[in-house]
């Protein structure tokens, strides 16, 4: 009885842990897709571009 207590809690482990696993891997996927990896760099050049435009106003005024 022992032995089967044991197993049938490793199977339902296996079943809940898979479906975990499953989950993760899906998600880990969709979130690297080219779509949304293009969207990601846009957004971080776009920002780059904005915070160097305003570090540079903010030297250009500091020399005036």
């Amino acid at each position: 009885m022992r032995r089967l207590t044991w197993f049938l809690m490793g199977f339902v482990v296996a079943l809940v842990g898979g479906g975990y696993a499953k989950r993760r891997v899906r998600a880990a996927a969709t979130s690297i897709t080219p779509v949304k990896v293009a969207q990601r760099v846009r957004h971080r050049v776009t920002d780059a571009v904005a915070e160097g435009k305003a570090a540079m106003r903010a030297r250009e005024n500091e020399l005036s």
